[in-house]
């Protein structure tokens, strides 16, 4: 395995042998039929890869391609894309990451001074949200931008 690891990242001949090259096995909604033969796949493995990405007709894909490892990348047409928050010219809005405070009923005293918190703040929480004690709770974390969030055991 060693070997032809070297060998497949210094030759590239020897890279296309071994792993295989991409094909656009789609373009503009139409399947390519030699390539199906060629890569050994039928039209139910395609649409079966297609669902799989959310991709329920073959007329939505500009590009379909057949990846290596099996996989199939698609290009959608633009009329089937989902629009982006860049398309509406909106404001970006901040990206917090969560913080857990309480895993499995233990809280977690580094997590909760990091932001400055104590246990008086918690208790207010959880009792604020219908919770004596942290025993309850499976998981709670806490968001800048949305607040705590608890799950019960």
């Amino acid at each position: 395995m060693l070997g032809i690891e070297f060998i497949t990242l210094k030759n590239k001949s020897a890279r296309s042998l071994f792993l295989g090259n991409p094909n656009i096995i789609i373009r503009n909604g139409v399947i390519d039929r030699k390539l199906l033969k060629k890569n050994k796949l039928d039209i139910n493995q395609v649409l079966s890869l297609l669902r799989q990405n959310n991709v329920f007709s073959v007329r939505e894909v500009k590009y379909g391609i057949l990846e290596a490892n099996g996989q199939l990348s698609i290009l959608l047409k633009s009329k089937y894309q989902k629009p982006e928050k860049q398309d509406f010219n909106l404001p970006e809005s901040p990206v917090d990451l969560p913080t857990s405070l309480i895993i499995d009923g233990e809280i977690l005293w580094d997590n909760l001074h990091e932001h400055g918190f104590d246990k008086q703040w918690l208790h207010n929480k959880l009792t604020a949200n219908g919770y004596e004690n942290e025993k309850r709770i499976l998981y709670a974390d806490w968001r800048e931008s949305e607040g705590i969030h608890i799950s019960p055991k």
